[in-house]
C-alpha cells in the first residue's frame, strides 16, 4: 500500500513540474510612487501596470518588474527542495500590427518558494536598441512582448507559463511620458513637481523635465546653477 502511494505521489510531482504547470507571471508590478527607490516586496497586493509606455527618447530600455507565483506544492520540511531557482526569460518582441520580430534571452536570478510563493524580479524587456529599431520619432508604436520565464527545480529545467505584455513606444508630441509643455529652461525656478518612475523616469507615467544650457533634457527637472 505504501509503494502505491509513493508511486502516485511521484507521478503527481512530475506532472506539476512540466511546462506551464510550474509557475507563472501574475502581473507587472508598478514602481513605488512618491520616492526614488525602485524596490519591490513580492506581495501580491502591490499595484500593477496592465500595459507599459516608454518614450522614444528614453536613455534606457523598458524595465519589467514582474511578480511570479509558484504552482509547486511541498509538504512541511521539504520547502527548500521544492523551491524554483529562477534563471531568466525567453522574450519575443513583435509589432502589434505584424511584421518585425526580435528574439532574445534576458538573464536574472531569484528564488520562488512552493505553496503559492511569490517573488518580484526585474529585467530589461524592451532594450534601447529595440526602441530605436521598432519605434518612431513622431508616432506611437505598440510592441507586444511574449515572455516565457524559466529556471531549475530539483536539478532539472522548469519553464513558466508564457505571458504577454504590450508596450507603447511614445513618439514626440503623441502622448506625454515625460516633459513640461512647452519645454522650460533648467535655469527657471518653476520646474514642475512630477518626479517620474523611480525605475526609469522615461516609462509608465509623466515626469517634469527641463532643458539644460547644453540643450539636453534633464529628468526629473533640477535647477541649473
Amino acid at each position: 500500500m505504501r509503494l502505491v502511494s509513493a508511486l502516485a505521489f511521484t507521478l503527481l510531482v512530475g506532472c506539476a513540474d512540466k511546462g506551464d504547470e510550474g509557475f507563472f507571471i501574475l502581473n507587472n508590478t508598478a514602481a513605488p510612487t512618491g520616492g526614488s527607490s525602485c524596490t519591490f516586496t513580492g506581495d501580491p497586493a502591490q499595484p500593477f501596470v496592465a500595459a507599459g509606455a516608454i518614450s522614444y527618447y528614453s536613455m534606457e530600455g523598458y524595465l519589467f518588474t514582474p511578480l511570479l507565483e509558484s504552482r509547486i506544492t511541498a509538504v512541511m520540511g521539504q520547502e527548500s527542495e521544492r523551491t524554483i531557482h529562477l534563471e531568466g526569460a525567453n522574450v519575443t518582441l513583435t509589432l502589434a500590427n505584424g511584421g518585425t520580430a526580435q528574439n532574445f534571452t534576458a538573464l536574472f536570478s531569484g528564488s520562488l518558494a512552493p505553496n503559492d510563493g511569490t517573488a518580484n524580479v526585474s529585467f530589461e524587456l524592451l532594450p534601447k536598441s529595440s526602441i530605436m529599431s521598432l519605434g518612431n520619432m513622431t508616432q506611437n508604436v505598440e510592441v507586444i512582448a511574449n515572455i516565457t520565464p524559466y529556471g531549475t527545480l530539483g536539478g532539472g529545467r522548469i519553464d513558466g507559463e508564457p505571458f504577454q505584455y504590450p508596450i507603447t513606444i511614445v513618439g514626440e508630441g503623441n502622448g506625454i511620458v515625460f516633459g513640461l509643455q512647452p519645454p522650460v529652461s533648467c535655469k527657471t525656478g518653476t520646474l514642475g513637481t512630477r518626479i517620474g518612475n523611480p525605475c526609469n523616469v522615461y516609462q509608465d507615467g509623466a515626469v517634469d523635465c527641463c532643458v539644460s544650457s547644453t540643450g539636453a533634457n534633464v529628468c526629473p527637472a533640477v535647477v541649473e546653477m
